[in-house]
């Protein structure tokens, strides 16, 4: 039987990167995480020539395309590639001795502007999605709004001196949703929801190389309250949600009083979202991406159960590991 392998595929500005490029002791990391950060990507290099400080000489701005590809993975024949997206370079450091180097790249729009430029702008009778629309088109890439329900309409909102990826992504959390950056598209999705979708895949204790667990009760809550001022009356108002002894109590703007249950319901379940955590290291398995959940088997009540993957690190070179970033999904929930 031919032993299973790994290698990351790369190109670099449309051409193949080759293995004299990467040099024999290169190692690649790709990292991704659910939200709040560009998925990205590191290089280590052996520059023993010094090629890569002459003629490969990366430049700002040089793009990259990376693929995760296993050969007779978990069976002789069973021949897979993961895609995972496209990166711009924004780092490039050398070292010595031995002569090594590093690239580090992350998968942001092209136009720099959508996480570099400030901008101040009132938006005015917009919807989320409109207001991801417009920021999307200005970065030149596309928005895939993968939400469910209503529209989420704001009457006014401030983006004072913040860039336009700071800003969104702000926003998105108040209404308890999650912006992702993947392969030149501004993702939005209901991370609740996506917490509720059926586990990609089940890990056996014997799968598991090295883990953490960790559980605690404090930042955690039952149920919360939001107070705002209406603004049609200017009278100040109490939403609700959930009971028991662990309420969160907030207060800000609302434009409504369902406006205001979304956003205290959001920062519950922010809250409660990392109750529970467990990290894993794996042997690699191509697509168990950030965003999906997984279930754990075999390591004991408390720790046995489902889990939505927060981050996933995958690296390549002198084999193929999984660094897995687990939040427990917990039953039930505040409505």
């Amino acid at each position: 039987m031919r032993p299973r392998r790994a290698e990351a595929a790369l190109t670099w500005n449309g051409e193949a990167v080759t293995t004299d490029m990467i040099g024999s002791k290169g190692s690649v990391s790709y990292t991704d995480p659910a939200e709040g950060e560009a998925d990205s990507i590191d290089i280590e290099l052996n520059d023993r020539d010094a090629r890569w400080a002459g003629d490969w000489l990366p430049r700002p701005g040089d793009r990259l395309t990376a693929q995760i590809q296993v050969f007779d993975w978990d069976a002789e024949g069973d021949d897979r590639s993961f895609d995972c997206g496209s990166f711009v370079l924004d780092d490039f450091s050398f070292s010595g001795w031995p002569r090594t180097g590093t690239i580090s790249a992350v998968s942001v729009p092209a136009d720099t502007a959508f996480r570099a430029t400030q901008r101040t702008k009132t938006w005015e009778k917009a919807t989320l999605q409109a207001i991801g629309s417009e920021i999307a088109s200005r970065a030149g890439v596309d928005l895939v709004w993968d939400v469910e329900g209503g529209e989420f309409p704001i009457q006014t909102v401030e983006q004072t001196e913040q860039t336009d990826c700071a800003f969104y992504n702000q926003h998105c959390g108040e209404y308890g949703l999650c912006l992702k950056v993947y392969a030149e598209k501004l993702v939005v999705y209901d991370r609740e929801a996506y917490k509720a979708k059926e586990a990609a895949a089940a890990l056996r204790k014997e799968d598991i190389q090295s883990w953490s667990w960790h559980t605690s009760l404090e930042g955690s809550y039952t149920g919360g309250e939001y107070t705002y001022t209406d603004p049609a009356t200017e009278e100040e108002i109490k939403e609700t949600v959930g009971s028991g002894p662990r309420i969160l109590k907030k207060s800000g703007k609302a434009d409504s009083a369902a406006d205001a249950r979304r956003k205290i319901t959001a920062l519950v379940h922010s809250a409660n979202h990392s109750a529970t955590t467990l990290s894993l290291t794996i042997p690699g398995r191509p697509g168990l991406v950030a965003t999906q959940c997984i279930t754990v088997e075999g390591m004991g009540e408390a720790i046995d159960g489902k889990y939505y993957i927060d981050k996933a690190t995958s690296r390549i070179g002198g084999g193929y590991t999984m660094e897995l970033e687990l939040s427990k999904v917990e039953e039930g929930g505040t409505e």
